[in-house]
């Protein structure tokens, strides 16, 4: 369409363009607008010829005015049921194929039944129409439909962006020159040159270089990981310190892609509500219809009267139509998607707060989700026989990690500008890829980094102190000799434990499951008080542990490309926070906010939700069953079966306003 100018006739036009003109699920909100709109117009009509008929006005304006008007009502009611009925037509026509009944099936047969009986009432010169039952049925139906699509195109507009958008160029070397590809034409055996702080763009083997690797998105271990010449390195992650060589694997898929495969592969399933709702119908539907027959014969055969058999049987579908399900049960839904929202969380359907009211058990990622997903300094330990202040270890430690770009270096730095100690000015600072840096402060060398790294430089008393506790330690020397210790970890978020207890509170108990080190998932747990924890697992394993020790109603909350596939196994997958793309993609619901209380906050709703639901569910069948003895024994005529059916849907809809209080 670009450079092209294109002309509406008028404004109408032109908004309708832009909204069916769009993709996707705003495409289909739109175009459920556009069609809701103009049905909802031509209805309108309808009910206020029906009205003047209803009240005998019709009739005092002569027979002509009763004509026309009946013609003009079957005019409109013919295009309502083109625009609403007939793909709910094609629906039931696609699953009849299928063998199956669907919803749709008794709503566009019902309106169908009105429409047709007041058409021949209309050929015929009659009087008894119904064009009003057989409209307002399919437009009340088809507003459920466009608020479920309105919820999912909100949702749409934060989860689009996917993990593959972002994959970097491939530079590979060849015969000494280097070119830029597209990751997916490199091939098995090239060589790919990666620089400091890039993004390595395919999975492969390290041939030259080291470097601390950062991928926790990938693998959900919180720390950097050092590659050396022979080890793994996956698409996706970050050469933080050092530049690699790399040769690539060469596979169709990279870890990324394998991720994003198996998170399809488990969304591909159907939820036990959804199999439920289709046997309901399944039986709810031939059970009307066999209602309505037998009623129809009965009038006819054993009264004689086929006149009051029809208008038994049309009264029959007219009032068995569950608007409960067409709009009062979206209303509620849609209600609690906005109210979540204000909050910071999306959802992508309704359907998720089912599967939220319902969990029993929460599982928990670690990296990002229960913790922050930042290092920090835990403890600083400083050597007793060393004669230095801890003031000027701070000091030169925050000198020489200033000038790194490194989590742990901006770790230490954030920490000594915590303890307010002035920073002193550093030289000839010098990253040294997978352990640590070196500089000279006010003429003294100080050396920041693992034990391997401070022994290959000679500094002695390295491997005095050996109690390291379980997360990673920095070790500082100075003109040679350690005098310092920091203890850096990952810590819990402050709201994790209140967060969990609220959970268990409500019922719903409370998994760890990480990719991270085992010792550093089991800590985690202990602080946020979560019930049980599994470390050390990949994507794939922790898809099977949530299986395993969740089950299927059991919510998955987490926030990194290898939380993919589980969010999307779950009965509800929850992305949490600054999520990776693919999560936001895979997760029914995204947190926005970091704040895990939001979590329990969510099950509330969705149960006070659910218990809104389940009492509109009842109400309508329980008074749609006595319309539908009372339509079957002729008490109930068709425009009093429409009123019913309105009655119906105006307590649930008021029922669902009250999810509006707090």
């Amino acid at each position: 369409m670009e450079g092209r100018t294109l002309g509406f006739c008028c404004y109408g036009c032109l908004t309708v363009f832009r909204l069916v003109g769009a993709a996707g699920e705003s495409g289909r909100a739109g175009w459920f607008l556009a069609k809701l709109g103009l049905a909802a117009v031509l209805s309108g009509n309808i009910m206020m010829f029906q009205s003047l008929l209803y009240f005998g006005s019709l009739d005092a304006l002569g027979s002509d005015a009763l004509r026309t008007s009946s013609w003009l009502m079957l005019a409109m009611a013919a295009a309502v049921y083109l625009l609403l009925g007939v793909p709910m037509l094609r629906a039931a026509y696609r699953s009849a194929r299928n063998g199956q009944i669907v919803l749709e099936t008794l709503i566009a047969l019902g309106a169908l039944a009105a429409i047709g009986a007041s058409a021949v009432e209309t050929i015929r010169g009659g009087r008894h129409l119904y064009y009003d039952s057989g409209t307002m049925v399919l437009v009340f139906v088809v507003l459920g439909q466009y608020l479920d699509a309105r919820a999912r195109e909100k949702a749409t507009a934060v989860l689009a962006p996917t993990i593959q958008a972002a994959r970097a160029p491939a530079r590979v070397l060849d015969a000494g020159r280097e070119r830029s590809v597209e990751p997916q034409r490199v091939r098995r055996g090239d060589r790919v040159a990666v620089r400091v702080g890039e993004e390595i763009p395919v999975d492969g083997r390290v041939l030259e270089g080291n470097s601390d690797v950062s991928e926790p998105a990938l693998t959900g271990e919180a720390s950097p990981r050092l590659v050396v010449p022979g080890d793994a390195v996956f698409a996706g992650s970050v050469a933080i310190d050092g530049a690699l060589l790399v040769e690539a694997a060469g596979e169709s898929e990279t870890l990324a892609c394998r991720v994003e495969r198996w998170t399809r592969e488990a969304r591909n399933r159907r939820a036990p509500i959804e199999i439920t709702a289709d046997r309901f119908v399944a039986r709810f539907v031939p059970a009307v219809a066999a209602i309505a027959m037998v009623s129809a014969l009965a009038w006819g055969i054993g009264a004689g009267d086929w006149a009051r058999g029809g208008l038994a049987a049309l009264a029959v579908l007219v009032v068995a139509c569950p608007c409960a399900l067409g709009i009062a049960t979206p209303m509620a839904t849609t209600m609690a998607i906005s109210m979540a929202a204000r909050r910071g969380t999306l959802l992508r359907s309704g359907a998720v707060l089912e599967a939220v009211a319902g969990a029993r058990r929460a599982a928990f990622d670690k990296t990002g989700t229960i913790t922050t997903g930042r290092p920090v300094v835990r403890s600083l330990r400083v050597d007793p026989d060393a004669t230095i202040a801890e003031e000027d270890v701070l000091r030169y430690a925050a000198a020489v990690e200033a000038e790194v770009d490194h989590p742990f270096a901006r770790a230490i730095a954030a920490f000594a500008a915590s303890r307010g100690v002035p920073r002193a000015e550093a030289r000839d600072v010098r990253a040294v890829a997978g352990g640590g840096a070196s500089g000279t402060v006010e003429r003294r060398r100080v050396l920041l980094g693992n034990r391997s790294l401070l022994s290959r430089e000679g500094v002695s008393g390295v491997e005095r102190d050996t109690e390291l506790a379980p997360e990673k330690g920095i070790v500082m020397a100075v003109d040679g000799r350690v005098v310092a210790l920091f203890q850096i970890g990952d810590p819990v978020r402050p709201e994790a434990r209140a967060a969990v207890e609220q959970l268990q509170a409500l019922g719903v108990a409370t998994v760890l499951l990480s990719g991270d080190r085992g010792a550093a998932v089991e800590r985690a747990a202990d602080e946020a008080a979560i019930d049980e924890a599994f470390g050390e697992l990949d994507p794939r394993e922790k898809l099977e542990a949530l299986k395993t020790h969740s089950g299927d109603a059991a919510m998955m909350i987490g926030d990194g490309v290898n939380d993919a596939p589980a969010l999307a196994a779950s009965a509800a997958g929850i992305a949490f926070g600054p999520s990776s793309g693919l999560a936001k993609q895979s997760a029914d619901a995204v947190i926005l906010r970091e704040d895990l209380r939001e979590i329990p906050r969510l099950v509330v709703l969705a149960r006070r939700t659910m218990r809104v639901v389940r009492q509109n569910l009842f109400w309508a069948f329980g008074y749609n069953s006595l319309g539908v003895l009372a339509a079957a024994l002729g008490l109930l005529r068709p425009v009093v079966a429409a009123g019913a059916m309105v009655v119906s849907s105006l307590f649930v809809v008021g029922n669902s306003l009250r999810l509006q209080r707090p």
